[in-house]
């Protein structure tokens, strides 16, 4: 009996380009995953915007980083910025656990990227949320709730390489 798989046509909303006010809603570790430069063990932060859809429901994006807080990796940059600090030696050394950051408020700079047959929004970068005075405010959003972390799915199976807490 064939098994036939078909491209799925179905266009979904894109969430504008520019800065959006957003909040962290979780952070998924996916595990080891092939790259140009070998297997690479990997995670994602999913934001929720404060932009809606046209169905009223906020857009979520995700972005993938390498595990790791290298001084050049991405995470770190954009975690720092996220936070608005520098990490000390000894942060750094004890680790940084993402999990005590889910609800954070912040900024992201969305772009558009096009391939031959889509449009995608990429997260581009994380900034902090500052109030009108320029201070960084950590819970200023809320996250709508419509949102459920993938640990909480009930077909979740974490990757057998990796704990949630790192490699």
């Amino acid at each position: 009996m064939p098994l036939i798989v078909k491209e799925d046509p179905s266009e979904y909303p894109l969430c504008p380009e520019g800065l959006h006010p957003a909040v962290l809603v979780d952070a998924v570790d996916l595990g080891e995953q092939e790259s140009p430069w070998g297997k690479k063990h990997r995670l994602s932060l999913v934001l929720e915007t404060q932009q809606k859809d046209e169905d009223d429901k906020p857009f979520i994006l995700a972005k993938r980083y390498t595990w790791s807080l290298h001084d050049k990796s991405n995470l770190r940059k954009d975690l720092e910025r996220l936070l608005g600090k520098k990490f000390r030696s000894q942060e750094l050394l004890e680790g940084i656990d993402l999990e005590a950051h889910i609800g954070i408020s912040c900024n992201i700079l969305v772009v558009h990227n096009e391939t031959e047959d889509r449009t995608y929004a990429n997260i581009e970068s994380l900034l902090p949320f500052k109030d009108g005075s320029g201070r960084v405010v950590k819970d200023a959003l809320i996250p709508s709730g419509n949102y459920e972390r993938v640990i909480n799915r009930p077909d979740y199976k974490q990757p057998e390489e990796y704990a949630l807490n790192g490699a």
